[in-house]
C-alpha cells in the first residue's frame, strides 16, 4: 500500500475515534441531569431520623442495673427501659429539629437555639438523666412528612420501627406546617396518637401546643384527640404570651454550627423561631407535666 494513503487512513481513524469519544461524553452530560432531576421530583428524600444521642449521667458510678434499681426505688411506677436507659422519642418540625442548609441554618437540632445543647429536646434530656440518674437514650424524629402529607395517616409507617416497648418518653410538636389538608385533621391527629400509643403501650406521650403562629383548627383537633386517646395536652400559653418580647429569635443573633463556627441569623424565618430563652421555657414546660404524671402515680 502506498504509504501516503496508509498515513491517510491512519489518520481519518483518530478522527473518527476523537468524534466517537465526544460524542460518547456529551450523551453523558444529559443522563446525569436526568439522573438528578428524577432524585428531586421523589416524594421524599429527607430523613426520619434528625439526631440520636445518649444523655450520659456524669455523678453516676454504679452499673446500669445498680441504675435501674434505684430510679426504680426512688420513682416508684416510673418505667425503664430494660438496657438500663430511659428511652426518649421527641417528634416535630424545625423547631425540634432541623437540617443544615448553606447561608440559612447551620445544624440538624432545634431551629434558632444557639447551639445543640440549647434546643429544649436537649434540656429534656439533660434533665430526665439528673432526675432519675440514668442515661436518657434520646432520638429525635422529622415529622414534617406527615405535616405536609395529603393522606397522613400513610405516612405513619415511616415511623413505626422507632417506638417500642422500651419507650418511656414521647413528646409530639407539630402543627406549623399544617396549611393544606385540613378537612381530615380530627381523625389524623386521633390516627396519630393511636400509633403512639400502640407501637409504645408504656410510654407518657405528651401533645404540645402550637408553639409559631398557633391556628385554631388545628389546636382544637389536638385537644380532642388527646381526650380521645387519654394523652396529656401542654398548654402553651405562657410560652406565646411572652413569645415576641423574651422567647422569640432575632436577626443578628448568633449561634454555633456543626462547623463549630459561630454564624449570624439573616433569615426572617429562622429568626421567628424560639431564641434559647424560649426552648428553655418549651422544656420547662414539657418537665412540669412529666413530674405531675409522676406524682399522680405515687399518688395512686
Amino acid at each position: 500500500m502506498n504509504k501516503k494513503i496508509y498515513l491517510k487512513l491512519i489518520l481519518i481513524g483518530f478522527v473518527f475515534l476523537f468524534a466517537g469519544c465526544q460524542d460518547i461524553k456529551i450523551r453523558k452530560i444529559p443522563r446525569i441531569f436526568e439522573k438528578n432531576e428524577e432524585q428531586t421530583e421523589t416524594e421524599d428524600t429527607e430523613p426520619d431520623i434528625r439526631a440520636a444521642f445518649t444523655e450520659n449521667v456524669t455523678n453516676a458510678e454504679s452499673t446500669e442495673e445498680d441504675a435501674k434499681s434505684d430510679t426504680e426505688s426512688k420513682n416508684p411506677g416510673m418505667i425503664t427501659a430494660s438496657d438500663g436507659t430511659y428511652d426518649y422519642v421527641a417528634l416535630g418540625n424545625s423547631v425540634t429539629c432541623s437540617w443544615e442548609a448553606e447561608g440559612l441554618w447551620w445544624g440538624n437540632w432545634g431551629m434558632a437555639a444557639s447551639s445543640a445543647e440549647k434546643d429544649y429536646v436537649h434540656l429534656i434530656s439533660k434533665q430526665l438523666g439528673s432526675q432519675f440518674e440514668m442515661p436518657v437514650a434520646t432520638m429525635v424524629l422529622n415529622l414534617k412528612k406527615w405535616e405536609v402529607a395529603k393522606k397522613r395517616d400513610a405516612v405513619l409507617k415511616k415511623y413505626e420501627g422507632y417506638f417500642n416497648e422500651h419507650t418511656d418518653l414521647v413528646t409530639i410538636q407539630t402543627g406549623e406546617n399544617i396549611t393544606e389538608f385540613k378537612d381530615t385533621l380530627g381523625s389524623d391527629y386521633s390516627n396519630l396518637l393511636k400509633f403512639i400509643k400502640e407501637k409504645a403501650p408504656n410510654a407518657k406521650i405528651f401533645m404540645l401546643g402550637e408553639l409559631l403562629w398557633p391556628s385554631e383548627d388545628i389546636e382544637t383537633a389536638k385537644r380532642k384527640a388527646c381526650e380521645e386517646n387519654g394523652v396529656v395536652f401542654i398548654e402553651m400559653t405562657e410560652f406565646l404570651d411572652d413569645y415576641e418580647e423574651i422567647y422569640r429569635s432575632a436577626i443578628g443573633e448568633k449561634v454555633s454550627g456543626s462547623d463549630k463556627k459561630k454564624h449570624k441569623i439573616t433569615d426572617e424565618v429562622v429568626a421567628a423561631h424560639p431564641n434559647d430563652e424560649g426552648m428553655a421555657c418549651i422544656a420547662r414546660l414539657v418537665m412540669e407535666q412529666i413530674s405531675v404524671q409522676n406524682s399522680s402515680v405515687e399518688d395512686k
